[in-house]
């Protein structure tokens, strides 16, 4: 990733970090309102210049996340990240190398901070929902394996230990963030796409949709998280959205692991839609439909 590219602190599955350099100058030159509508954590809405913008997300609980980046300052967040250090007895890379607590850099901190995590993890899953439960969560987070965060069918954090801790680049990474969230003065909400109303925009909006992939077999999507019911929504949302007049981005794949999206592929071609493949090493490149490898194969689709 680019570093001129801000990062988010939030490692979501499926982000579009890595590839932003191919999909920011596939925008409009000029957007009234952006709409990431499956913003996740938001690294395209975060990057993408606009007048207005709107985070959208299914998780309710990645929703009060950011919500709550957006009511405290920053200050008082990291003061609480700290506060949550201190009173679970987590590591702390920042004043002391790896070794101090029996770790390396291959290896991390994850076994001093195993009990630790299990307890805020407990604590977390039992708390009301405030701004108090929000930070635990991107405390979680910060600790968590990978920097991700997962829910089981109860709604409760499950993810086990990560390597890290709230190391000064990750508590650096936080404030830049934060601070252009803030910026941007955005509209957050938790809404099903299929209840976004779309006349509140005009025909220099644009709708940027990165949707669980039909044919992936991510986290996301284990146990039928994503159906070819949603992917039909989803195609009957963009047909509304073009019947209007409004602009959007799709990213998907058409082909994965020897599986096809017909669903996708079909519509594209009844629709003539326009296609800009995503290299793999995340280069620029062009791509028909059918594509010539039998590898996964990602594409932006869109209607402008």
């Amino acid at each position: 990733m680019n570093s001129w590219f801000t990062v988010s602190p939030l490692n979501y599955i499926g982000g579009k970090a890595r590839i932003l350099d191919q999909l920011l100058p596939v925008f409009p030159e000029h957007i009234s309102t952006f709409v990431d509508m499956f913003c996740g954590g938001c690294n395209v809405g975060i990057n993408t210049q606009a007048d207005n913008y709107i985070y959208n997300d299914g998780n309710r609980e990645l929703i009060g996340l950011l919500k709550m980046f957006l009511r405290l300052n920053i200050n008082t967040i990291l003061k609480r990240m700290d506060e949550i250090v201190e009173h679970y007895g987590f590591s702390k890379t920042k004043d002391h190398n790896f070794a101090y607590y029996g770790g390396n850099p291959m290896k991390g901190v994850s076994r001093y901070n195993k009990e630790p995590f299990l307890q805020l993890r407990q604590d977390y899953n039992n708390s009301p929902r405030n701004n108090q439960h929000y930070i635990m969560l991107y405390a979680l987070v910060v600790f968590g394996f990978n920097n991700q965060m997962r829910f089981n069918d109860r709604g409760e954090y499950n993810l086990p230990v990560g390597k890290r801790d709230f190391n000064d680049v990750i508590r650096r990474k936080l404030q830049v963030f934060v601070d252009k969230l803030k910026a941007q003065h955005p509209v957050i909400q938790n809404n099903d796409f299929r209840r976004f109303d779309i006349y509140q925009l005009d025909g220099d909006s644009l709708v940027y949709l990165d949707p669980p992939y039909l044919i992936s077999t991510a986290t996301y999507n284990e146990g039928g998280g994503w159906t070819e019911r949603d992917e039909q929504d989803l195609l009957d949302f963009m047909d509304r959205l073009n019947e209007q007049g409004i602009h959007f981005v799709l990213s998907n794949m058409l082909e994965h692991k020897g599986r096809k999206n017909h669903l996708l592929i079909n519509w594209i071609e009844q629709r003539n839609m326009q296609v800009v493949g995503i290299n793999m090493d995340y280069s620029n490149s062009n791509y028909q439909v059918e594509g010539k490898n039998s590898g996964t194969v990602e594409v932006l689709v869109k209607n402008y």
